[in-house]
């Protein structure tokens, strides 16, 4: 009996002596909140002599005729008021008609805002946005092809806009009959649009 108790009391000092280590586990995830557009200048150019006037773009399932010299000279003889024309061409896209902005982002609530430097002759409410979703997550505020100047935010997200999302950027510019254009005509006019995604 005495070696019975003294084998338990030696097992049970064996279980009580025990040493411990420990570590830690360490997260880190940034905030994604990232805009790109391939498109770095839609130029409107209706002195081009390589169209024939008869070129068109779809925005929002209408076609709108490409500026040309062609096509101006057909607003003239036809035109009572005004009309929207596409661009000639849109640099940086690859041939496309279009912009392409890819948004990225890990936040649920986002938007995405123009703000407009520069002024054009023939004012920049002549310049319309039509933003067209292609993929992802928020929508269009622009159900059709808007003035920049009343455009406040373009695309957003109320919530669920976490991922890649992917949007088309259309352009428009609005002629008038009654415009009086300078005897020297209007060249290289620019103002620069700037897109901001911003989330609360």
């Amino acid at each position: 009996m005495r070696k019975l108790a003294a084998l338990m009391a030696l097992l049970a000092g064996l279980a009580l002596a025990q040493t411990t280590d420990s570590h830690t586990i360490t997260v880190s995830v940034p905030s994604v909140l990232s805009l790109t557009l391939d498109a770095t200048d839609y130029l409107f150019d209706f002195a081009d002599t390589t169209l024939t006037g008869s070129e068109t773009v779809n925005v929002g399932g209408t076609p709108y005729t490409k500026a040309s010299l062609a096509a101006y000279n057909t607003f003239i003889d036809t035109a009572s008021g005004t009309q929207d024309f596409a661009p000639t061409s849109v640099a940086g896209t690859s041939g496309n008609d279009y912009g392409t902005m890819t948004i990225r982002t890990n936040r649920a609530q986002w938007s995405v805002s123009p703000s407009v430097s520069g002024t054009l002759s023939l004012g920049n409410g002549r310049v319309k946005v039509f933003a067209e979703k292609v993929s992802g997550k928020g929508g269009s505020w622009t159900t059709v092809p808007t003035p920049i100047t009343a455009v406040s935010t373009l695309i957003g997200a109320g919530s669920g806009g976490q991922g890649k999302s992917v949007y088309r950027l259309y352009y428009l510019l609005t002629m008038d009959i009654n415009d009086d254009i300078p005897l020297g005509g209007i060249t290289g006019a620019q103002i620069t649009i700037t897109y901001t995604l911003t989330s609360p």
